[in-house]
């Protein structure tokens, strides 16, 4: 049997590795996993921006996924690709942690024009952690909390993996001390993640839900998504190109879609018509689908340009929210 043609099938096999169970490899596939006995596909790091913390006071902690060169891994809605990491911490009592922010993703092709949504160089998550707010004097020795990934990555195939390590911190005296290495780690992606569309300084965002008429449960849809720049906006006129991220729905197929121009009628508070608009057709949604799940990141480009447009980040839009009665 070659594997290669059974992705399902693989990967079932390579969960099983990973969670120890021991099974008969397949003679397809001894070339492949004997290549990993001395290396995985995949490593992580970890940086936090303080090295003392404050009872109750929250932090920034980046956790790195770095797959070897020429793999990749995975954005948290990959499309037709695989499974994003999973970040586990075991935290001491009454500490919290945010979910994680994920770094603006790049559109990849993968074997059997797969579109995915990824990442094929290492990417930072960051997580805001809160300790308790409980003061309590063990807490000035060091402690060390454990951080567990379970990753997938992919070149030819794809292999999860599992990764340790701990961040290690100490309770201050009076103050926080900085952690100045992973500050300016985290410091360096900053820019990379998007922002909510209501902190996008200087634009206007409309959105529409158009369903299928006469399709009752909602089976199909449109989702139309429209932003300009406020006409209080003093930002260079910065030549762009957008790309359009969707995600947020479990069940359900949704279209990529090309970012287009959109002129718009002007107005006293908006007189810049010009703006762009994302058209995205959804079907086969399920049971219990409503336009609030859906979500879209929103990525501004320099044209042939690499990397963020300076002072212009990208901004995650929330579907349209269902009015409550007065």
């Amino acid at each position: 049997m070659n594997l290669k043609s059974h992705p399902a099938l693989l990967k079932r096999l390579l969960l099983l590795a990973v969670a120890g169970l021991v099974f008969p490899v397949l003679p397809a596939q001894d070339s492949v996993l004997d290549q990993f006995e001395a290396e995985d596909p995949c490593s992580i790091g970890i940086f936090s921006s303080v090295k003392q913390f404050q009872p109750g006071v929250p932090f920034q902690v980046g956790v790195l996924i770095q797959p070897l060169p020429g793999w990749h891994g995975y954005w948290h809605s990959s499309r037709d690709g695989g499974d994003a990491p999973d970040v586990i911490w075991s935290l001491p009592a009454g500490w919290k942690v945010s979910e994680a922010d994920f770094p603006v993703p790049k559109r990849m092709v993968e074997e059997g024009d797969l579109i995915s949504i990824g990442y094929n160089k290492p990417f930072l998550l960051r997580f805001n952690l809160t300790p308790s707010s409980r003061s309590n004097d063990d807490d000035l020795s060091k402690i060390s909390i454990p951080v567990k990934v379970i990753w997938q990555v992919c070149e030819k195939v794809c292999i999860y993996g599992k990764s340790e390590t701990e961040l290690s911190i100490s309770r201050g005296d009076e103050s926080i001390t900085m952690d100045t290495g992973g500050s300016s780690m985290l410091a360096g992606w900053r820019d990379r993640y998007p922002v909510a569309a209501a902190k996008a300084r200087g634009f206007h965002f409309e959105q529409q839900w158009i369903p299928e008429p006469g399709s009752t449960p909602i089976r199909k849809g449109t989702w139309v998504v429209r932003w300009s720049r406020r006409g209080d906006d003093r930002r260079p006129a910065v030549p762009l190109q957008w790309i359009a991220f969707p995600h947020g729905i479990e069940e359900g197929l949704i279209s990529e879609a090309r970012v287009e121009r959109w002129n718009r009628q002007s107005s006293v508070e908006n007189p810049r018509p010009v703006g762009w608009q994302v058209r995205f057709e959804l079907q086969e949604l399920g049971l219990g689908f409503h336009p609030g799940l859906l979500g879209v990141t929103l990525v501004p480009s320099p044209g042939k340009a690499a990397g963020p447009v300076p002072g212009m980040p990208a901004v995650t839009l929330e579907g349209p929210q269902e009015k409550k009665p007065k």
